[in-house]
Protein backbone atom coordinates (compact mmCIF):
# COMPACT_ATOMS: atom_id res chain seq x y z
CA UNK A 1 0.00 0.00 0.00
CA UNK A 2 1.35 3.42 -0.93
CA UNK A 3 1.02 5.90 1.47
CA UNK A 4 0.11 9.57 1.07
CA UNK A 5 1.75 12.44 3.38
CA UNK A 6 0.08 15.76 2.08
CA UNK A 7 0.58 18.82 3.23
CA UNK A 8 -0.27 23.11 2.85
CA UNK A 9 2.26 24.83 4.55
CA UNK A 10 3.04 28.49 4.78
CA UNK A 11 6.29 28.96 6.27
CA UNK A 12 7.86 25.50 6.05
CA UNK A 13 7.22 24.75 9.83
CA UNK A 14 4.35 22.32 8.61
CA UNK A 15 6.21 20.94 5.75
CA UNK A 16 9.11 19.80 7.68
CA UNK A 17 6.74 18.03 9.92
CA UNK A 18 4.99 16.12 7.02
CA UNK A 19 8.53 15.02 5.52
CA UNK A 20 9.67 13.68 9.19
CA UNK A 21 5.86 11.85 9.30
CA UNK A 22 6.60 10.73 5.88
CA UNK A 23 10.27 9.68 6.69
CA UNK A 24 8.91 7.85 9.38
CA UNK A 25 6.10 5.78 8.71
CA UNK A 26 8.24 4.85 4.98
CA UNK A 27 10.72 2.90 7.60
CA UNK A 28 7.74 0.88 8.37
CA UNK A 29 5.49 0.79 5.14
CA UNK A 30 7.92 1.09 2.71
CA UNK A 31 6.29 3.14 -0.02
CA UNK A 32 5.21 6.96 1.38
CA UNK A 33 4.86 9.93 -0.57
CA UNK A 34 5.07 13.27 0.80
CA UNK A 35 3.69 16.34 -1.30
CA UNK A 36 2.06 19.37 -1.18
CA UNK A 37 -1.46 19.68 -0.92
CA UNK A 38 -1.10 21.58 -4.36
CA UNK A 39 0.77 18.92 -5.87
CA UNK A 40 -1.73 16.12 -5.79
CA UNK A 41 -4.34 15.26 -8.41
CA UNK A 42 -5.80 11.99 -7.13
CA UNK A 43 -5.91 10.16 -3.99
CA UNK A 44 -7.06 7.01 -6.06
CA UNK A 45 -3.02 5.34 -5.67
CA UNK A 46 -3.09 5.36 -1.96
CA UNK A 47 -4.22 3.29 0.30
CA UNK A 48 -3.81 5.87 3.41
CA UNK A 49 -3.77 9.20 3.24
CA UNK A 50 -2.28 12.15 5.98
CA UNK A 51 -3.06 15.14 5.18
CA UNK A 52 -1.67 18.31 7.24
CA UNK A 53 -1.99 22.54 7.37
CA UNK A 54 -0.60 25.27 9.15
CA UNK A 55 -3.50 26.96 11.26
CA UNK A 56 -3.77 31.20 10.27
CA UNK A 57 -6.85 32.82 11.63
CA UNK A 58 -7.79 29.83 13.68
CA UNK A 59 -8.85 27.99 10.42
CA UNK A 60 -6.99 25.85 8.15
CA UNK A 61 -4.83 27.63 4.83
CA UNK A 62 -7.01 27.46 1.91
CA UNK A 63 -5.21 24.80 -0.45
CA UNK A 64 -5.78 22.63 2.38
CA UNK A 65 -9.49 23.06 2.85
CA UNK A 66 -9.61 22.86 -1.06
CA UNK A 67 -7.73 19.93 -0.90
CA UNK A 68 -10.55 18.12 1.14
CA UNK A 69 -13.29 19.54 -0.35
CA UNK A 70 -12.09 18.50 -4.15
CA UNK A 71 -10.80 14.95 -2.84
CA UNK A 72 -13.82 14.23 -0.47
CA UNK A 73 -15.12 11.04 -2.54
CA UNK A 74 -11.58 9.63 -2.92
CA UNK A 75 -10.53 10.52 0.74
CA UNK A 76 -13.96 8.44 2.12
CA UNK A 77 -12.78 5.42 0.48
CA UNK A 78 -9.64 5.46 2.20
CA UNK A 79 -8.09 5.55 5.84
CA UNK A 80 -7.46 9.38 6.74
CA UNK A 81 -5.68 11.44 9.29
CA UNK A 82 -4.93 15.37 9.69
CA UNK A 83 -3.01 17.35 11.82
CA UNK A 84 -2.73 20.46 12.04
CA UNK A 85 0.18 22.95 13.16
CA UNK A 86 -0.23 26.11 15.18
CA UNK A 87 1.23 28.31 17.98
CA UNK A 88 -0.74 26.94 21.17
CA UNK A 89 2.36 26.51 22.86
CA UNK A 90 4.10 29.56 22.39
CA UNK A 91 0.51 31.45 23.97
CA UNK A 92 1.22 32.25 27.81
CA UNK A 93 1.30 29.21 30.03
CA UNK A 94 -1.95 29.90 31.39
CA UNK A 95 -3.55 29.79 28.39
CA UNK A 96 -1.77 27.05 26.39
CA UNK A 97 -3.71 23.79 27.14
CA UNK A 98 -6.59 25.21 26.90
CA UNK A 99 -6.39 26.94 23.91
CA UNK A 100 -4.76 23.59 22.30
CA UNK A 101 -7.95 21.64 23.30
CA UNK A 102 -10.24 24.75 21.97
CA UNK A 103 -8.69 24.83 18.44
CA UNK A 104 -8.99 21.09 18.22
CA UNK A 105 -12.37 21.29 18.86
CA UNK A 106 -12.91 24.27 16.62
CA UNK A 107 -10.69 22.35 13.46
CA UNK A 108 -12.81 19.33 13.55
CA UNK A 109 -15.94 21.15 14.40
CA UNK A 110 -15.41 23.40 10.83
CA UNK A 111 -13.02 21.79 8.72
CA UNK A 112 -13.40 18.09 8.30
CA UNK A 113 -17.03 17.87 7.57
CA UNK A 114 -16.61 16.23 4.54
CA UNK A 115 -14.02 13.58 5.35
CA UNK A 116 -14.10 11.01 8.14
CA UNK A 117 -11.19 11.33 10.00
CA UNK A 118 -9.30 8.31 11.51
CA UNK A 119 -8.05 10.84 14.01
CA UNK A 120 -6.21 14.32 14.25
CA UNK A 121 -3.54 15.87 16.30
CA UNK A 122 -2.63 19.34 16.63
CA UNK A 123 0.77 20.46 17.01
CA UNK A 124 2.68 23.40 17.53
CA UNK A 125 5.06 24.90 14.89
CA UNK A 126 8.15 27.51 14.80
CA UNK A 127 6.97 30.84 15.16
CA UNK A 128 9.18 33.46 15.02
CA UNK A 129 9.26 37.36 15.80
CA UNK A 130 9.67 38.52 12.71
CA UNK A 131 6.17 37.34 12.14
CA UNK A 132 4.27 39.79 14.13
CA UNK A 133 5.10 43.85 14.20
CA UNK A 134 6.90 45.08 16.62
CA UNK A 135 4.26 46.56 18.85
CA UNK A 136 2.22 42.89 19.17
CA UNK A 137 5.70 41.41 19.41
CA UNK A 138 6.45 43.34 22.83
CA UNK A 139 2.78 42.59 24.02
CA UNK A 140 3.16 39.21 23.55
CA UNK A 141 6.28 38.92 25.21
CA UNK A 142 5.25 40.90 28.25
CA UNK A 143 1.89 38.86 28.29
CA UNK A 144 4.15 35.79 28.56
CA UNK A 145 4.03 34.74 25.13
CA UNK A 146 7.44 32.76 23.14
CA UNK A 147 8.85 32.19 19.87
CA UNK A 148 11.08 30.09 18.40
CA UNK A 149 10.51 26.20 17.33
CA UNK A 150 8.30 24.44 19.63
CA UNK A 151 7.32 21.33 17.68
CA UNK A 152 7.53 18.37 20.13
CA UNK A 153 8.69 15.84 18.04
CA UNK A 154 8.34 13.07 20.51
CA UNK A 155 4.83 13.79 19.95
CA UNK A 156 4.96 13.78 16.38
CA UNK A 157 6.73 10.75 16.26
CA UNK A 158 4.33 8.99 19.07
CA UNK A 159 1.05 9.95 16.70
CA UNK A 160 2.66 8.82 13.39
CA UNK A 161 3.99 5.59 15.18
CA UNK A 162 -0.10 5.10 16.07
CA UNK A 163 -1.15 5.99 12.43
CA UNK A 164 1.70 3.55 10.99
CA UNK A 165 0.42 0.59 13.33
CA UNK A 166 -3.34 1.39 12.01
CA UNK A 167 -1.95 1.02 9.06
CA UNK A 168 -0.08 -1.81 9.04
CA UNK A 169 -2.68 -3.74 10.47
CA UNK A 170 -5.61 -2.57 7.90
CA UNK A 171 -6.84 -5.29 5.00
CA UNK A 172 -5.94 -2.67 2.54
CA UNK A 173 -2.58 -3.80 2.58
Amino acid sequence: MTVLVAYASALGSTREIAQHMASRMAAALGEVECRSVDEVESVSPYGGVVVGSAIHNQAWLPPAVQFLSQHAPGLAERLVWAFSVGMADGLPKLFRKRAAVLQQQRLEATQFQDVQLRGHAVFSGVYQASQLPAVLRALFRLTGGRFGDLRDWAAVDAWTDQITAELTKSDLR
